[in-house]
């Protein structure tokens, strides 16, 4: 039976879709954002670390059924829009693997939901696509060179995906707003553009601002922590503005 390599099973989350949800974070990314806040996440393998002077492994394998009983354990606090929502790393790498977990939690009603970035091979997304109820995508940097270069990741596939997921779903798009990175005008207004294709797709729209809550793994892998620059919150409620006067979407800003 294939098993599915996980960090942590996150019970009572209140930010990672509706309702109270289980959250499930899955180990490997097909992206680099050199703002991440989840390095631990990054590789498809275990990781040892050292934390307060103790060793530890980043990653354990779990099958379908261990996963199952540790989310049934919360239904009936899920209510009528709580689940299970799958994060990483890219959850959706290793679809195939989560595909029968999909299957069984709908089959026992308990919505699903996914985190994604969207730079992963289209058939894995069509695979798990029916048995999602919510996704949440991000949308961090649309030049196509820009995005090959900070992140690793070809632009071009994340559109293919995008129109895909479109056509079939009603998505929620969060927008990472990272100093240096996301926040230069040309960026803001390729993301616009792009909000604008799919407007009628989307629920509502989430900015972020960027933040070092990921400084203690970094540490405990023995990575260097990444640096970035803060934006300010007048340039936060300005992107706010520009999508709103564009798109007549809900947009929201969160602050961890």
């Amino acid at each position: 039976m294939d098993k599915i390599l996980l960090t942590n099973i996150q019970r009572f989350s209140l930010h990672d879709g509706p309702g109270i949800r289980t959250t499930i974070f899955l180990k490997g990314c097909s992206l680099r954002c050199p703002w991440c806040s989840n390095p631990e996440n990054l590789n498809p393998y275990p990781e040892e670390y050292i934390k307060d002077g103790n060793r530890g492994v980043y990653g354990k394998e779990y099958t379908i059924d261990e996963i199952f009983n540790e989310v049934i354990k919360d239904k009936d606090f899920y209510e009528s829009n709580g689940g299970v929502t799958f994060s990483g790393g890219e959850a959706l790498l290793q679809a195939e693997r989560i595909l029968p977990a999909l299957k069984r939690f709908k089959e026992n009603r308990i919505t699903t939901a996914v985190e994604t970035c969207l730079f992963i091979p289209t058939e894995k997304l069509q695979q798990a696509l029916p048995y999602i109820d919510f996704f949440y995508v991000d949308m961090k940097i649309i030049d196509e060179q820009k995005c090959m270069e900070q992140l690793k990741g070809d632009i071009n596939l994340y559109k293919k995906n995008l129109e895909l997921l479109c056509s079939q779903k009603k998505i929620i798009i969060r927008i990472p707003v990272i100093g240096a990175y996301t926040d230069d005008e040309k960026n803001r207004n390729l993301v616009i553009e792009e909000l604008k294709k799919y407007k009628n797709s989307l629920i509502k729209i989430e900015i972020l601002k960027g933040h070092n809550l990921g400084k203690q793994k970094y540490i405990s892998l023995g990575w260097k922590m990444p640096k970035f620059i803060e934006v300010s919150e007048t340039l936060l409620l300005q992107y706010k503005t520009e999508i709103e006067n564009a798109i007549n979407i809900p947009v929201e800003l969160c602050r961890i």
